[in-house]
């Protein structure tokens, strides 16, 4: 009897822990992860496979384009205003296989973290090639505030985007930088993150 009440609350506390944990392919788990998009960059392009984030591309639009393999919508945008800078930027969400369903619109974020702001949903079907870009508004005061958070490579050189860089779900493909000068393509990855929330 002791044996069986032991394998029974065993059996229990796997079932519990088992069935509770997150599974971003699980529809019940139906709500927007702030951070989907971001830890993928985070994982990607850490210090560990050569990256450093610093504040730099001195030109308007900052983007970068991504493949999402998983069924869903893009729920939040997250940025970081440039320090010193309250204005705001156009944030885009553009899906190249379905652009009825694109998102354009005016933020101001904070300028002490990564802010994430809800957005009308995106429907994204996995496989979706996604544009993802800020540019600053018009009238931005000096030469700083047109800086953004980005990821480079230690040492410099061009993110090596080649056939793209997978992290989970998260493929990117390129990023480019343009407006006031440019276009940089590839030189870095821009912080600009997305929250997804999986169907």
């Amino acid at each position: 009897m002791k044996t069986s009440i032991y394998k029974l609350s065993i059996l229990l506390m796997l079932t519990i822990t088992f069935t509770s944990c997150d599974n971003d392919n699980d529809p019940t788990n139906n709500v927007c992860e702030n951070t989907y998009v971001t830890d993928a960059i985070v994982n990607a392009f850490s210090t560990a496979n050569g990256y450093d984030v610093i504040s730099t591309m001195d030109l308007e639009t900052h983007e970068y384009v991504i493949q999402i393999n998983a069924d869903g919508e893009i729920c939040t945008i997250g940025y970081q205003n440039a320090t010193g800078y309250s204005g705001s930027y156009t944030m885009e969400v553009r899906n190249h296989n379905n652009p009825s369903v694109d998102y354009s619109g005016v933020h101001t974020f904070q300028q002490a973290n990564l802010d994430y702001q809800p957005i009308t949903p995106v429907p994204v079907t996995s496989g979706d090639i996604i544009l993802v870009s800020r540019t600053i508004s018009p009238g931005y005061a000096n030469f700083n505030d047109v800086l953004g958070k980005v990821i480079r490579k230690t040492g410099g050189g061009n993110v090596p985007y080649g056939a793209g860089i997978t992290q989970g779900n998260v493929k990117f493909i390129s990023s480019d930088f343009y407006g006031a000068g440019g276009p940089v393509p590839d030189i870095a990855q821009p912080v600009i993150g997305l929250g997804f929330k999986v169907n």
